[in-house]
This record gives structure tokens, C-alpha cells and sequence, in this order.
């Protein structure tokens, strides 16, 4: 047991008047004694209900991350051009965001993509949705390095990268409730990507992410309310873009591109992210979140952040992908 860990457990949960959030060095130096394997599991399920209670702190998102950086900075490191964190699954509708990554690959972008599964959750995660495609999963980081330089794109489970971090977000099946940990393998950009994209579901959580990204010195980095949580523009909705650009932060309102109700919720067939890849059927949901999802990260990417403008890009691209990727098995 880590009597040092106490302490951090004190500052938080002191009742209503005596208690208080951690700093960033704190949390900095509390992550650091959870990755050293240092902590009990009553402490661990204390320490995270507590945040929970209340939530996150920019500092704490922050300082959380840095530590979580420090340790993986010790593995494998390559270059990559799009961090793209997925860990939400999808409930009403497919997970596009997918086809957004693959195209975007196509266009000669590097992407890694990883993420975590609950296979209890009636949700479509990019596990189950990447073996219907045909498209393999890295077990390494090394085997995540030769795909991205092969096809440009990577996807790599978190039990791979991280046991610990696993271990953190498998805490939701004991305690019923997602922890801060939701927020820092969002934030953690293991290989150091040029370029982040983060989705998150709860209003507020936007802020904190984008605020801590700019903590942590982030160069570049979308974060917005998506679909379910996951990094894919809702047509049917306005949608608030934060980008994080050289420690400058901005925002820009962009309106819904769908007029009509044409989300198809209760038909999560995962062909119909095949036809309308190979063009044989348009689907009109899955087409807008398509273009509206990649056209956000053009403009991540590009510092443009007019959404007409990069809706035509995301159109050119989407119009020279191989339409014979992905095949019915």
C-alpha cells in the first residue's frame, strides 16, 4: 500500500470545506505511483470517485497525462501525422468516423487510431466494425509501424499499449461509471502525433480538453461533442469546433449540414459502411457525417477554418478513394 497515495486521497475527499481539487503537479505525481503499480485497488476506486464526483480539472486532466506520456515515452516512437483516439462505440447510428480515417489515409495521411471495447455495451466499437471491414488490428507498436507505413493507417487496442491504463478503464465494470481515465487516453497521443482529434459526449468536457491539451503544450488539436462521444460530426446537429493551434485557442460554430431526420438508428448493419464506401448505395446520414467529420480535420490540419471550403476538399478526397477496399465477406 502507498501511504503516499493517501495524502493525494486526504485532499480530495476532506468534506465539503477541507477538500479540493489537485494541482497539476500533484496529479502528476499521483499518476506516477498508479503506473508504478504502487497503489491499492480500494485506494484506486476512492481516488477516481472521488474526481468523478465532480469531475476533472484542466490541471488534473493535464497532469494526469503527463505522466502517462512520460511512461510511454519509453516504448516504440515513430511518426505519425493524426493521433485518433476512440473509445466511445457507437449506439444510434454506424461508426462513419471510420471511413473519414480510411480515406483520409488514402489521401496520403498517417493516421493511428486506438481505442478500448466493452463487448457487454449494446455499442458498435471500432474492434467489431475494423474485423467486418477486413481490416487487421495491431498487436505492437511495431506491427502499428509497419501498417501506417504501408497504408497509412493503424489501429492499436489499449490492452497494447498500455495493461495499466486497461486495467484503469475496466474500473467502469465494477464501479458502473466512467472515470477521468475516459478523458486521459483521449489526451495521451502516445506517438506524439502532429495532429490530435479528440470526440467527447458530455457538455463541458470539450473545454477541459482542449484547456489541457494547451497545458500540455499540444501543437495541434480538434476537440468536439461527437456522435455518441466519438470523433464524428452529427450532421443533424450544429456542431462547436475548439482548435488548439499553436497554443492559441479558437472556436467555430459550424451549422448542421443535414436538414432532415435522416439518421437510421435502428439499423446498425455494418454493410451499409460497404456499400456506401464502394458507392454502390448512398447513404445520406453516413455520407454528411463522412464529409462534415473530414472537413473538420482538414481544418485542424490547415489552420482554414471556413466550413464550406473545406467541405470541398473533404469531397475531392472522399471522390479518389479506392472503392474496392472493402468487400462483403
Amino acid at each position: 500500500m502507498s501511504t503516499e497515495f493517501v495524502d493525494f486521497i486526504k485532499i480530495l475527499g476532506k468534506g465539503r470545506h477541507g477538500s479540493r481539487s489537485l494541482t497539476e503537479q500533484e496529479a502528476e505525481m499521483a499518476m506516477d505511483l498508479i503506473l508504478q503499480d504502487k497503489v491499492k485497488p480500494e485506494q484506486m476506486g476512492a481516488f477516481w470517485m472521488l474526481i468523478r464526483i465532480r469531475e476533472e480539472t484542466v490541471a488534473e486532466a493535464a497532469g494526469f497525462t503527463r505522466s502517462i506520456r512520460n511512461k510511454l515515452a519509453t516504448q516504440i516512437s515513430f511518426n505519425v501525422d493524426l493521433d485518433w483516439p476512440a473509445y466511445a462505440g457507437k449506439r444510434n447510428e454506424l461508426p462513419w468516423f471510420l471511413l473519414t480515417a480510411m480515406a483520409l489515409s488514402q489521401s496520403g495521411i498517417k493516421i493511428f487510431m486506438h481505442g478500448h471495447s466493452f463487448p457487454e455495451e449494446a455499442r458498435i466499437f471500432v474492434d467489431q466494425a475494423l474485423r467486418f471491414l477486413g481490416v487487421e488490428q495491431a498487436q505492437s507498436f511495431e506491427q502499428a509501424q509497419a501498417q501506417i507505413e504501408a497504408h497509412n493507417f493503424s489501429y492499436l487496442p489499449l490492452d497494447r499499449i498500455s495493461t495499466q491504463l486497461t486495467d484503469l478503464m475496466e474500473l467502469k465494470r465494477l464501479l458502473g461509471l466512467r472515470s477521468p481515465v475516459n478523458t486521459l487516453v483521449r489526451l495521451m497521443n502516445p506517438l506524439a502525433a502532429q495532429h490530435s482529434v479528440h470526440g467527447v459526449f458530455h457538455k463541458g468536457y470539450d473545454e477541459i480538453h482542449i484547456e489541457a491539451a494547451k497545458a500540455l503544450g499540444d501543437k495541434s488539436v480538434l476537440v468536439f461533442r461527437g456522435g455518441n462521444g466519438e470523433a464524428e460530426v452529427n450532421p443533424e446537429r450544429d456542431v462547436s469546433l475548439a482548435f488548439l493551434k499553436d497554443q492559441q485557442v479558437s472556436w467555430s460554430q459550424w451549422p448542421k449540414s443535414s436538414q432532415q431526420h435522416v439518421r437510421q438508428k435502428d439499423n446498425l448493419d455494418l454493410s451499409r459502411l460497404i456499400d456506401h464506401w464502394s458507392g454502390e448505395s448512398v447513404d445520406s446520414f453516413g455520407g454528411q457525417a463522412i464529409i462534415q467529420t473530414m472537413a473538420s480535420i482538414l481544418a485542424m490540419i490547415s489552420g482554414e477554418l471556413d466550413q464550406d471550403a473545406n467541405v470541398e476538399q473533404a469531397k475531392i478526397i472522399w471522390q479518389h478513394r479506392n472503392k474496392a477496399a472493402f468487400k462483403r465477406v
